[in-house]
């Protein structure tokens, strides 16, 4: 079955892969500034794999996305791409907020 990209999903897409990024750019730019991963499975993949781990798990986590986005029902798929947009917003949100205080 081949999923069609509605607006909706589309900008959902663009809020995921938009939020992704700036989650993996200011996770960065804390570890540099001496600060710890503060979610341990992020953590673990940074003391593994060093800075690219963050990339490593991001793009691990937005495979699982688009999996389930092209499984799921149109229902369930807005579920989890908004669930995860939501996610990574407020990650970005409490980094954002942490390198400020800095």
């Amino acid at each position: 079955m081949e999923r069609q990209l509605s607006e909706s999903h589309a900008v959902l897409w663009t809020v995921v892969i938009l939020a992704s990024l700036f989650d993996i750019v200011t996770t960065i730019v804390g570890l540099e500034r001496g600060l710890t991963e503060g979610n341990a499975v992020a953590r673990a993949f940074v003391e593994t794999y060093g800075t690219p781990g963050i990339g490593l798990l991001k793009f691990s986590a937005l495979v699982l996305v688009v999996v389930c986005w092209a499984w799921f029902d149109d229902r369930r798929a807005t579920a989890v791409l908004a669930a995860f947009a939501l996610v990574s917003l407020l990650v970005v949100a409490s980094n954002a907020l942490t390198l400020a205080s800095l």
